[in-house]
């Protein structure tokens, strides 16, 4: 996703896809909109050009049949009254006539029926001359004459006027039949093509929803699986996500917290298993260690007990006693490898946890001899003395029983006088000194 986009807040992500949505069905209706304009438009055309056409060409040929009967009734009628009525009518229906074909030639004809008015109109032309004619030699008495005249001449041309009015006619009707037909096939093509396009704009907006959907959702569950690893302990999970909106936001947030978690979480648990003085592990992490490593060969306790610590805090105080309780532990540390383990159960009272490899007896005798060099407070100077005792791993039922052998040793040492190491005996009896 472009950094342009990804860097929006999700309301105007929500904002521009629903304008992006109502763009789309908005194009597809101003594409249907435009196209039933056309429709209508093309109607419009068709009736003020071929139907009204009709209505003045269907006008006229009414006007032409009832001018010839005018025509035929003065022949036959007397000077006078009726005579006067029929060249009322013919004078009358000569004003339709013009009328009707006046109008024709400016409602916008194509140029093949603007041909066939032309043809019509001179024809029409043609039956005026012919009937003025007959009527002349009616007005003159001539009544044989003129019947000659409007039987042979006006009758053929009115006639042709008939059958070239009943052709163009039939070609106005041709031409809204076909424009009927091509309304049809555009109002059925626009909407083939608007549930086409409706189709593809409801897929490309299920599309874009979806995308939407994902890119909104997808952080969402990511941060739901994190935060459910952070309840179960797991501090490694994070949300990898590089953006300014408040997913983004979020992101940082928990990823932030998350690490205040695991920072709280690690201190808590340093504290639940060392010592919070000297930094030792404590009693607790020292049974698990001592859990792991008693089935195996070589594994032995040194069980350390300070001398005299009591009267050290008497004399010069509970913090010249922590100093000491400190020194005691860093000298532990130095005695001893990596993969033992030194820890104070609490007071003045060490344990080492030997994981083979050295003699046991050696490297309590070494411990010994370290805690013996003295430790200065200011302008006092402290020589500490510790008893030790040892015991080794030989089948023991539980690290109760392993503890209880160290502790015997220990508490043996101090019997003998302090200061010394003493070995537990596995078998029934005293310990044994080193």
């Amino acid at each position: 996703m472009p950094s342009w986009v990804r860097n929006r807040s999700i309301a105007t992500k929500i904002v521009g896809i629903a304008m992006l949505v109502a763009s789309i069905f908005a194009g597809i209706a101003a594409y249907g909109l435009v196209n039933l304009r056309g429709v209508a438009a093309q109607q419009d055309v068709q009736y003020r050009r071929d139907v009204v056409a009709m209505s003045h060409m269907v006008a006229v040929r009414s006007a032409v049949g009832l001018q010839m009967e005018a025509v035929q009734s003065h022949l036959l009628s007397q000077p006078g009254f009726y005579r006067d009525r029929y060249e009322a009518v013919i004078a009358d229906t000569d004003r339709q006539i013009g009328a009707h074909l006046a109008d024709l030639a400016h409602i916008g004809l194509a140029k093949a029926q603007l041909r066939e008015l032309a043809l019509l109109s001179k024809v029409i032309g043609q039956y005026r001359t012919a009937r003025d004619t007959g009527l002349a030699a009616s007005r003159r008495g001539d009544r044989d004459n003129a019947v000659s005249i409007v039987l042979v001449r006006s009758e053929s041309v009115a006639r042709t006027v008939k059958t070239r009015a009943d052709e163009f006619l039939r070609r106005l009707v041709d031409a809204v039949a076909a424009g009927n037909r091509q309304i049809g096939e555009r109002t059925a093509r626009t909407s083939r093509n608007v549930t086409i396009l409706l189709v593809v704009g409801g897929v490309v907006a299920a599309g874009v929803a979806i995308l939407a959907a994902r890119q909104l959702s997808r952080p969402l569950r990511r941060a739901v699986t994190v935060l459910t690893a952070v309840a179960g302990g797991d501090f490694q999970q994070h949300l990898d996500l590089d953006s300014e909106d408040e997913v983004g936001q979020m992101s940082r947030s928990l990823n932030n917290t998350v690490g205040v978690l695991r920072d709280a979480f690690e201190q808590l648990n340093h504290r639940a298993y060392h010592d919070g003085l000297t930094g030792l592990p404590n009693r607790v992490l020292l049974r698990e260690r001592l859990e792991q490593a008693r089935r195996r060969p070589d594994t032995a306790l040194l069980l350390i007990d300070l001398d005299g610590f009591k009267q050290v805090n008497d004399v010069h105080g509970h913090a010249a006693g922590d100093r000491l309780l400190v020194a005691v532990a860093d000298r532990l540390r130095d005695q001893v490898r990596g993969a033992d383990t030194p820890a104070r159960l609490g007071g003045d009272e060490f344990a080492v946890l030997l994981d083979g490899a050295d003699d046991p007896v050696a490297v309590a005798q070494r411990v010994l001899a370290a805690l013996r060099e003295p430790v200065t407070f200011g302008s006092v100077q402290v020589v500490p003395r510790a008893s030790i005792g040892v015991a080794r791993w030989h089948g023991h039922d539980d690290v109760e029983a392993f503890l209880h052998d160290a502790d015997q040793a220990m508490y043996a040492a101090k019997a003998s006088g302090k200061g010394c190491v003493m070995v537990a005996n596995p078998a029934p009896g005293p310990a044994l000194a080193a």
